[in-house]
């Protein structure tokens, strides 16, 4: 990558990808085991005066990467506390802890995140607890934290975690710099517009090639969160402040996805899902793509294209609205309500969401903790692209979610609906769009779950 400092192929793995071989060492590496005498273990509580925590997580390579490091450090620093860790798969995760709830099983803390409203369900299912008067009573700095992260997980008034994880949303666009300076192209930078981009894509795109290659694969595997940026591109909002409206149908709305349907229809310079090989991920590490939006978890595929082709990231192209757009996406953890020991569940939530861990998520690879010291963090601005990350974050727009907290409904629907547009057997008219945008409206017009 372009400026990026002289560094080992060691430190570049650890700092961009998931090592195949070193999360599995992490993985399975036994816990170190305590002195015969002095140190931590001569002061550790007797097992039967400790308060154990159970939590629950989402599995996922990173984070438990960060869960097997972060446990013995804890509880070495909490000698009266005992971590329990019990990870659910993401697609089971809510059904898990809800028949937990019913079954009194439920432990002392949770994953939960913005996205698909999940921190919503929580709430409304009387899973998770507010933490106000435990942030008060622990004099805990909520400035530590962005400011948009905090706000996105506060519901009705009511602070219900720490950030664990955040980034800017599908703010982000990878571009194969090895193309670029094979094409002649100046390289995008902040301040680029929505023009230049598809003039780019269209240099780059070389669609009668064996393997073909694509200029520009905007983030349309989830459609909601690209026309989020997008609309914010053009200078709308995909819903109305308090969540209760879906304004596709509106003037900007229609011109955000007429944009993304040109991609593919008009230019041509996207690949049509028929012509995806694999997903988005696959098609940029197969070295198919000019450019690619995404989010910042896209930095972890880095390690898998070593030195196949260079690589850096820019903001979204400026549209008409003046921004390139984003949206505050966050992971978090929360005490839940039927812990008794709200306390020691919450010196567990801080520990997920310090400084410390959230470098960590970096260093492993991926996205970072909710924090503007992480963002800042040396450690992770020795790489170029993280530098950019940080000036993205830093700007990052408010989030949005429906008011009826049927956002992954919502989402579904929406990818289901807008699939024939990329697919050309529809066009963004008026009627389309309308009728697409009605049916989201069904939606976000019934009853709280």
């Amino acid at each position: 990558m372009a400026g990026q400092m002289k560094m080992t192929r060691r430190d570049f793995l650890r700092a961009t990808s998931f090592s195949a071989v070193g999360l599995a060492l992490a993985a399975c590496a036994p816990p170190a085991a305590a002195p015969a005498s002095g140190g931590a273990a001569e002061s550790a509580a007797p097992a039967s005066d400790k308060t154990t925590i159970r939590f629950h997580a989402r599995i996922g390579q990173q984070e438990d990467t960060l869960y097997d490091m972060q446990m013995p450090k804890f509880m070495e620093e909490n000698p009266d506390i005992e971590i329990v860790k019990e990870s659910f798969p993401g697609e089971e995760y809510n059904t898990k802890v809800s028949t937990m709830l019913a079954g009194n099983t439920l432990g002392d803390s949770v994953w939960s995140a913005l996205g698909g409203a999940t921190i919503n369900f929580m709430w409304a299912q009387n899973i998770v607890a507010p933490i106000d008067d435990l942030v008060a009573s622990d004099n805990t700095d909520l400035s530590q934290w962005y400011e948009g992260c905090i706000k996105a997980i506060t519901v009705e008034g009511n602070l219900l975690g720490l950030p664990f994880k955040s980034h800017p949303g599908l703010a982000v666009i990878y571009y194969n710099q090895t193309a670029f300076e094979e094409a002649g192209l100046d390289l995008p930078a902040a301040g680029w517009t929505q023009e230049q981009q598809i003039e780019m894509a269209k240099t780059l795109t070389k669609a009668d090639a064996t393997p073909p290659f694509y200029g520009f694969l905007p983030g349309t595997a989830n459609v909601w969160k690209t026309m989020v940026t997008l609309m914010r591109a053009f200078g709308g909002e995909l819903l109305n402040e308090d969540g209760t409206q879906f304004q596709l149908n509106s003037e900007l709305g229609i011109q955000a996805i007429t944009y993304l349907y040109d991609l593919f229809q008009t230019h041509q310079v996207a690949p049509t899902p028929e012509q995806m090989v694999g997903g988005a991920n696959d098609m940029w590490i197969a070295n198919s793509l000019g450019m690619l939006q995404g989010g910042t978890s896209v930095s972890v595929t880095g390690g898998t294209i070593g030195d196949a082709f260079k690589w850096m990231v820019a903001p979204n192209a400026v549209g008409p609205g003046g921004v390139g757009g984003s949206d505050y996406e966050v992971d978090a953890y929360c005490v839940t309500t039927t812990s008794e020991h709200p306390a020691e569940a919450f010196k567990w939530v801080q520990y997920l969401a310090s400084k410390d861990s959230g470098i960590q998520l970096g260093l492993i690879g991926g996205t970072v903790g909710g924090r503007p010291d992480v963002y800042g963090a040396p450690e992770l601005l020795a790489f170029p692209f993280r530098v950019v990350f940080k000036e993205i974050m830093d700007g990052a727009m408010d989030s949005r979610i429906t008011a009826n907290w049927r956002q992954a409904e919502a989402e579904t629907a929406l990818a289901q609906l807008t699939q024939p547009l990329w697919t050309g057997a529809e066009q963004p008219n008026e009627a389309f769009v309308e009728g697409v945008a009605q049916q989201i409206q069904d939606i976000l017009d019934l009853p709280r779950p």
